[in-house]
C-alpha cells in the first residue's frame, strides 16, 4: 500500500506571531500558516476594520488562531506580549513582522527580549515592499540573532495584485503585460515565500532580501522590456 504523502511544510503545532495579520499581505501569511498547522497570534488595533473578516478567512483551518491588540511601535507593549506568549506558550517559534509602516527601527529595540523567547531555531521575516527599507535593518538583526540560533530574512515584491481592492488597476494590468511570468504578484506568493523560510530545510538562510515578483524586477534592472 502506498503511504499518502504528507503536503504539510512541517509547521504543525509551531507558534507563529505575525504583526498586523488581519488584512493584506499579513492575512495572506496568517493564513498560510493556520493551512499548514500552525497556531497564529495576530496582532491589531482597536479601530481595525478588517478584524472581522480576518476572522472568517482563518475559520475552520487546520491550525488555530488568536488575536491581540498591539502596538508595534510601543517598545514596553511588544516587550509585555512576548513574555505573555512565553509564559502561555513556553516558547515562540516564528515572528512576521507585515511591514505597514518604512520605520522598521522599533524592531531594533527588540533583539534581545524576541530572540529570546524564540526557541533555537527560530525565524524572523519582514514582509513588505521594495520601497521598505529592509536591507540595512535586515543585516542588522540577522548579524546579532545568530548568536541565538535564530534565521532572520525579508520577503518584499514591488507591487501586488489585490483584485478588486486594486488601488489602480490600469496600472496592476500594465505590470501584468510587461511581466515576464504574465502576472502581478499576489498576496499568496509573499505568504509561500514567507512560509518557506519558516521551514526546517530553510534554516540555514540567513540575512537575505528575496525578492518575489515573478521576475519583474529583473526587466527594470537591467534595462530591458518585454
Amino acid at each position: 500500500m502506498i503511504e499518502p504523502v504528507n503536503t504539510r511544510l512541517g509547521l504543525d503545532g509551531k507558534i507563529a506571531l505575525v504583526t498586523s495579520g488581519t488584512h493584506g499581505l499579513g492575512l495572506a501569511i496568517a493564513s498560510k500558516l493556520c493551512d499548514n498547522g500552525a497556531h497564529v497570534i495576530l496582532t491589531t488595533s482597536d479601530d481595525d476594520v478588517d478584524l472581522e473578516r480576518a476572522k472568517l478567512v482563518l475559520a475552520g483551518k487546520p491550525g488555530s488562531v488568536a488575536i491581540t491588540q498591539l502596538d508595534i511601535q510601543d517598545e514596553n507593549a511588544v516587550r509585555t506580549l512576548l513574555e505573555r506568549i512565553k509564559q502561555e506558550r513556553g516558547q515562540l517559534d516564528v515572528f512576521v513582522h507585515h511591514a505597514v509602516s518604512p520605520d522598521l527601527t522599533p524592531l531594533l529595540n527588540i533583539v534581545e527580549p524576541l530572540a529570546k523567547t524564540l526557541q533555537d531555531g527560530g525565524r524572523v521575516v519582514i514582509a513588505g515592499y521594495s520601497v521598505t527599507p529592509v536591507h540595512g535593518v535586515i543585516r542588522t538583526l540577522a548579524l546579532e540573532m545568530a548568536w541565538y540560533k535564530v534565521a532572520v530574512n525579508a520577503v518584499i515584491t514591488t507591487v501586488v495584485d489585490n483584485g478588486p481592492m486594486n488601488i489602480d488597476p490600469e496600472m496592476v494590468d500594465r505590470l501584468a503585460i510587461k511581466s515576464p511570468s504574465g502576472r502581478v504578484t499576489l498576496p499568496q506568493d509573499i505568504a509561500n515565500a514567507v512560509s518557506l523560510l519558516c521551514t526546517d530545510e530553510a534554516a540555514w538562510i540567513q540575512g537575505q532580501v528575496i525578492t518575489v515578483d515573478g521576475g519583474l524586477e529583473l526587466l527594470e534592472r537591467w534595462g530591458e522590456t518585454r
